[in-house]
């Protein structure tokens, strides 16, 4: 989040809380600047407009997080936004939206009339993007990290974006003056976390290992509940996807490099893990699986009782 160039309206929004908190942080310690923080889900939308309306001899950045949750925000706030001066910053107003769906036309009038930032949760499969991350963080701590170390502490920590920021931290402390980490040092300081991603659980499903599917879904569960439900049902739609191009490209006798190259994959990976994971299933009940997913995607970001239960009852379908 930029502070040089002040705007009277600043949203953050996505769902992934390391960057929110980070801009929420940033927007606190601005210079010059008293901060007053609220909670979208204590406060309405009229005790900020009545916050941002009041008079004060000092210039504050009023900071509502879970702006999402803040009753009332599109009627109250709609007159504030639209007339506000983009020269008074006098009160800037900073909204922290914590959802992975679209804002609300409210908080887009606000970036609009001012700036947003879009904080979204880099997808399970995307290695390069969490790569990428891993080794702009460990600048952001002042050391180096090669492609291929970044890749090892991906594979040994997981996704969760604030653990790979504790364990970068950590190493930048254990590497001090040396200002490089190596894949000793990630095996010195470093623990695993168990492996309960989205993206594993489903590659766990297609390869009919339930056991192991339901386990890592067990405690991908305990951590974040039914915020992981629409990922795990997306990662499932995307394996059974590849699986059916797989399938049916095998069923028509074509070499397996070429259709390693047409999806994208290594030889190696391709030829051990994504072949014979195909050769698991039947085009048929590959086709009936992606009918079932899409009807629970629709149902796990509806009103559904027992979403969990419904995600469970079709992993084990496809696993079967």
């Amino acid at each position: 989040m930029v502070s040089k160039s002040f705007k009277p309206f600043v949203v953050s929004y996505g769902d992934e809380d390391l960057l929110l908190d980070r801009d929420l942080e940033k927007a606190r310690q601005w210079v010059g600047r008293r901060a007053i923080v609220l909670d979208g889900e204590l406060v309405d939308a009229q005790y900020v407009l009545n916050l941002c309306e009041s008079y004060s001899e000092e210039p504050r950045t009023i900071i509502v997080d879970n702006a999402h949750k803040l009753k009332a925000a599109d009627k109250v706030l709609k007159e504030y936004i639209e007339n506000k001066l983009p020269t008074d910053t006098s009160v800037i107003l900073v909204a922290i939206v914590r959802t992975d769906k679209k804002i609300s036309d409210i908080w887009a009038l606000a970036i609009a009339r001012g700036k947003g930032y879009e904080r979204k949760t880099l997808k399970p499969w995307n290695t390069d993007g969490y790569v990428n991350w891993i080794q702009l963080e460990a600048t952001r701590q002042h050391v180096v990290i090669d492609k291929d170390v970044a890749e090892a502490l991906l594979g040994l920590v997981g996704v969760d974006l604030y653990r790979l920021a504790n364990e970068i931290k950590k190493l930048s402390i254990f590497v001090g003056r040396a200002n490089r980490i190596l894949k000793t040092h990630i095996s010195l300081v470093t623990t695993p976390s168990p492996k309960a991603d989205p993206f594993k659980i489903a590659e766990l499903v297609m390869g009919k290992n339930l056991r192991g599917a339901m386990n890592s879904f067990s405690v991908l569960y305990k951590n974040e509940g039914d915020k992981c439900l629409v990922p795990v049902v997306y990662s499932l739609m995307r394996q059974v996807e590849k699986t059916v191009i797989i399938r049916g490209l095998q069923d028509k006798g074509v070499p397996e490099g070429d259709i390693a190259a047409l999806v994208g994959m290594k030889d190696w990976p391709f030829k051990n893990v994504a072949a014979p994971v195909a050769r698991k299933h039947e085009m048929k009940s590959l086709v009936r699986h992606m009918g079932q997913l899409c009807k629970l995607d629709a149902d796990v970001k509806g009103p559904a009782r027992s979403k969990r239960t419904l995600v469970e009852l079709t992993m084990l379908a496809i696993a079967q």
